[in-house]
C-alpha cells in the first residue's frame, strides 16, 4: 500500500513538471535558432558551436546537423566523409521525428524558410557521403526515404540521383537490393528513372541519359541527347570528349578534353586521366607526363591521386622509363582513391592498376633481352627474369579473375574505346593477345561485320587480322593487316600508335617469312612512327654509329656495353637510323667538373629525318651508361645528368 501511494505521489509531481520541462526545451531551442544565425554551418567556428548547441539541447537536430556540414567541407578522404554520416544521420532522424508530422506547412512553396534549407543540405549531404564511401545502398534508402514523405516538390531530384546510383553500381550484381539480375536490365531501370523525371519536367535527365546512351553505344540517341544539350545549354566538356573518343574522333576528343582541365575541385577531374592516353596515342607520351605531374604536384594527396599515378605511369612507360613508371604505379596501388561524382570506381581502378602492372613486367622481360642477346648465359639476367616470369604469372591469375567476375566484360573492354573503359586500346591487345586466339578470332570477326563507328572499324580489323594470324591463318591474316596499312586513311596525328603496333605485327610475320626486304622496310618505318616501342619487341633496327670525340678506357666500356645491346649494328645507309654520337671530357669551371663526360647524341633515318634531336648526358662512371644511351637511341627520355642505379 505504501509503495503504491509513493508511485501516485512520484507521478504526480512528474505530472506537474511536465509542462516547465517543455517550456525549458523550447527557451534552449530558442537559443540556439538565434546563436547559429551568425554562424553559417561550414564556417570556421561551426564546430565548438555544433558542440555547444549539442549540450544545450541534444534531441534538437541543429548541432548534429553543423557538425556533419563542418566536417563534409574539409572532407577529402575515405574516414573523412565516413566521419560525416554519424551527426548527418542523427540530425536527419531528430529532424524527422520532430517535423514529419508538419511537412505539408514546413514545405510550402511559397513560404521559404530555414528549416527547408536545413533538411534538403543534411539529405543531400548524406547522399553524397554514402556514395563517396561506396555504400549505394545507403544513398538509395535516403532517397527512398525523402520519396515517401510525399513533398510538394521533389529537391532530392528522386529520379536523376536513383538513375544515376544505379548506373553507377550496374555490374554489382546480386549485391544491393536496388539492382536487377544484369547489367542490361539495370541499364532499363536507371533509362525508365530518367523517363519519369523527363516526364515530371525535369530537363537534368538529358545529360544523364546522353551518358547512359554512349556507355550503351546507342549512337544516333547519344548524337540526339548530346545535340540538346549544346542548343540549350548544360553541356559537360568531359562528357562529351568522352562521346567523340567513343566515335573515334580523337582530336575532337581531345580539345573537349582540355576545355574540362579547369574544372577544379576535391574530386577526379577525368581529363588529366584520359588525356595521357590520347597523348600516347599520338605518340606524344612526354606531354602526358608533364601534365600529369603538374595536376599531382598542384592537389597532393587529394580524390584524383591515385588516378592520376596511374596515368603517369602509363606515360613513362610508352615513354620507355620503366622504373619512373614502376614508382608511379605503386604509388596508385597503395592509395586509397575516392571515386566522386564519376562513374568510375574501385573495380575499374584495381583493373587499371593491374593491367599497367602487367605491362610493366613484360616490359623489364623485354628489356632484359634488349640490354643483352645473350642473356640465358647470365645467371643475373636468369635470375631476374625468374622472378619476373613470377609476378607475371600472378598479375595474369589476377587479371583473368577480375575478367571472370566482370559482367561487362564484352561490351566495355572487348569492345574497344567503350565511354567506361578505363585503358587503351593498345592494352586491351597485350591484355589478351594470350588468351583463346579462337575465341577472339571469332569475336573480333563479327565486331568488322558489325561494327558501325566508322573510325573504329580499323581496329577491330587489327585485331582481327592479329588473331588470324595467331590461329596459324597467316595468309588471311597479313591480307588484313596490309589493307590497313596501305589502303586505310588514318588520323596520321592521333593514331601513330595504332599505326606502330600494325607495323610491328607485319614486320614480325615478315621476318617469320624470311622476308627481309619487307621487313627492313617496315621497321625503318616503324623506328620513324614510334621508336621508344621498339626495345620492347625483340625487333633489331638496323642503325649506324657515328662516333667522335676522345676515345679513352671509359668510353670504350660505354661503346662496349651499347654494342651488346639489340640492334643490327651496320655500315650502310639502306633503311638505316643513323646514330651521331660525340664525347668530350669535361674541364673544370662553370657547370663543367672535373672528370666528368659530356656525351652529345641525336638519331635520323635513313631519309635524314630526325627521330631523336640533338641531346645530351653528363656522366662520370660508365657503368650501365652503355644501356642507358642505347635507350635515349630510341627516342626514350632521361635526365640530363646520369647517375648509376644498382638494381
Amino acid at each position: 500500500m505504501l509503495r503504491t501511494l509513493i508511485y501516485i505521489i512520484c507521478f504526480l509531481l512528474a505530472a506537474g513538471n511536465w509542462q516547465p520541462a517543455i517550456a525549458q526545451d523550447a527557451a534552449k531551442r530558442y537559443e540556439i535558432d538565434a546563436k547559429r544565425l551568425g554562424v553559417a554551418p561550414y564556417d570556421k567556428d561551426a564546430l565548438p558551436r555544433s558542440r555547444e548547441f549539442i549540450r544545450l539541447d541534444s534531441t534538437y537536430y541543429v548541432g548534429y546537423y553543423y557538425e556533419g556540414i563542418y566536417k563534409y567541407e574539409r572532407a577529402a578522404d575515405y574516414l573523412g566523409y565516413k566521419n560525416c554520416i554519424q551527426p548527418l544521420k542523427r540530425s536527419l532522424l531528430l529532424f524527422e521525428k520532430d517535423y514529419k508530422q508538419n511537412f505539408a506547412a514546413l514545405f510550402d512553396a511559397n513560404n521559404y524558410n530555414t528549416k527547408q534549407a536545413d533538411i534538403r543540405n543534411i539529405c543531400l549531404t548524406l547522399y553524397d557521403c554514402y556514395s563517396n564511401i561506396e555504400q549505394p545502398d545507403s544513398a538509395m534508402w535516403i532517397l527512398e526515404k525523402v520519396s515517401r514523405w510525399n513533398l510538394p516538390y521533389d529537391f532530392m531530384e528522386y529520379h536523376i540521383k536513383a538513375a544515376w546510383t544505379i548506373h553507377r553500381n550496374r555490374y554489382y550484381l546480386h549485391k544491393y537490393a536496388f539492382l536487377k539480375n544484369s547489367v542490361e536490365e539495370n541499364e532499363k531501370l536507371a533509362l525508365n528513372h530518367l523517363y519519369q523525371a523527363l516526364a515530371q519536367g525535369d530537363t537534368t535527365a538529358n545529360f544523364y541519359l546522353a551518358i547512359i546512351y554512349n556507355y550503351l553505344q546507342n549512337i544516333d540517341s547519344t548524337k540526339y541527347y548530346y545535340d540538346y544539350l549544346l542548343r540549350n545549354g548544360g553541356i559537360s566538356y568531359n562528357n562529351y570528349a568522352h562521346f567523340k573518343n567513343t566515335l573515334g574522333q580523337f582530336s575532337e576528343a581531345i580539345a573537349n578534353f582540355e576545355k574540362d582541365k579547369f574544372a577544379f575541385d576535391k574530386r577526379l577531374i577525368e581529363s588529366y586521366y584520359f588525356l595521357p592516353t590520347l597523348y600516347i596515342n599520338s605518340g606524344n607520351s612526354l606531354e602526358g607526363i608533364k601534365e600529369t605531374n603538374e595536376i599531382i604536384s598542384r592537389n597532393g594527396s587529394t580524390p584524383g591521386f591515385g588516378w592520376y599515378n596511374i596515368a603517369l605511369a602509363r606515360s613513362y612507360l610508352y615513354n620507355g622509363q620503366l622504373d619512373s613508371c614502376e614508382k608511379a604505379i605503386e604509388k596508385a596501388a597503395q592509395f586509397k582513391e575516392l571515386h566522386l561524382a564519376t562513374t568510375l570506381g574501385q573495380a575499374q581502378y584495381d583493373f587499371a592498376v593491374n593491367v599497367v602492372k602487367l605491362m610493366l613486367v613484360n616490359q623489364k622481360i623485354e628489356r632484359i633481352k634488349f640490354f643483352n642477346t645473350g642473356w640465358w648465359y647470365s645467371i643475373t639476367d636468369l635470375l631476374k627474369m625468374s622472378e619476373l616470369f613470377g609476378d607475371r604469372f600472378l598479375l595474369r591469375f589476377a587479371i583473368v579473375n577480375e575478367f571472370a567476375n566482370n559482367p561487362e566484360r564484352q561490351n566495355v573492354i572487348y569492345t574497344l574505346f567503350s565511354s567506361e573503359n578505363v585503358i587503351g586500346f593498345d592494352e586491351i591487345w597485350n591484355m589478351i593477345k594470350d588468351i583463346s586466339p579462337e575465341y577472339f578470332t571469332n569475336f573480333y570477326k563479327q565486331k568488322v561485320e558489325t561494327e558501325k563507328r566508322e573510325n573504329i572499324q580499323r581496329y577491330m580489323q587489327f585485331f582481327y587480322g592479329s588473331f588470324l594470324l595467331k590461329t596459324g591463318e597467316k595468309t588471311d591474316g597479313k591480307k588484313v593487316l596490309e589493307n590497313i596499312l596501305y589502303n586505310t586513311l588514318l588520323d596520321t596525328a592521333h593514331e601513330k600508335l595504332f599505326l606502330a603496333r600494325v607495323t610491328e605485327t607485319l614486320a614480325r610475320q615478315y621476318k617469320d617469312d624470311g622476308d627481309n626486304e619487307n621487313y627492313n622496310k617496315l621497321i625503318s618505318f616503324y623506328y620513324r612512327e614510334y621508336p621508344q616501342l621498339i626495345p620492347f619487341s625483340e625487333l633489331k633496327v638496323k642503325m649506324k654509329l657515328n662516333i667522335s670525340g676522345i676515345d679513352d678506357e671509359t668510353i670504350k666500356k660505354v661503346k662496349s656495353e651499347l654494342e651488346d645491346c639489340n640492334i643490327n649494328w651496320v655500315d650502310d645507309d639502306t633503311y638505316s637510323a643513323i646514330a651521331n654520337i660525340n664525347f668530350v671530357k669535361m674541364t673544370p669551371g662553370g657547370e663543367k667538373k672535373k672528370d666528368k663526360y659530356e656525351m652529345n647524341y641525336s638519331v635520323q633515318n635513313s631519309v635524314g629525318k630526325s627521330i631523336v634531336p640533338a641531346q645530351r648526358i653528363l656522366f662520370k662512371n660508365a657503368k650501365g651508361l652503355g644501356k642507358e644511351l642505347a635507350l635515349r637511341l630510341f627516342g626514350v627520355n632521361g635526365p640530363l645528368e646520369y647517375e648509376v642505379i644498382n638494381n
